[in-house]
Parts: C-alpha cells; sequence; structure tokens
C-alpha cells in the first residue's frame, strides 16, 4: 500500500524531502511553512536514500514506516 500511496504517478504526498543546496532532510510539512530550507534554499528534491543518522531522524519524527519501507533492500528470489 505505501508503494501506492508514495508513488510517482499518484499525487505527491512524500513527508520527507532533501535540500538541493545543503542535502539536509526536511519535512514536508516545515518546508510548506517556512517556504524554503533552513539554509534559504527554495530548491528541494525527492529522497532517494538516506543515512543511518537520516533514518533515527525520521522515525523520531514519527515518519510514516510505509514511506520508510520504500528504501528498504529487496531480496534477489
Amino acid at each position: 500500500m505505501g508503494a501506492v500511496r508514495y508513488s510517482k504517478d499518484a499525487p505527491f504526498t512524500d513527508p520527507v524531502v532533501r535540500c538541493d543546496s545543503c542535502n539536509k532532510i526536511i519535512r514536508t510539512e516545515t518546508l510548506r511553512k517556512l517556504g524554503m530550507c533552513e539554509c534559504g534554499n527554495r530548491k528541494i528534491r525527492n529522497l532517494q536514500t538516506y543515512t543511518q543518522d537520516e533514518g533515527k531522524k525520521m522515525a523520531e519524527w514519527g515518519i510514516d514506516p510505509k514511506f520508510l519501507e520504500l528504501f528498504q533492500a529487496v531480496g534477489n528470489e
């Protein structure tokens, strides 16, 4: 179900994006409030990967586990 909700063909609902300038992750709700990243940049991109520390931060933020599942390794069966 997470794959459908966060699909490129669905309306944009990603809860976290990445600043194109400083590369920090930022909550989409924060971006909507501030209109920019903490660094002042307004250009963002979809999250493609994240570090362990960023994963911990997103867990603390309460980011939807279905969103985080999209980044899990896929086994070769």
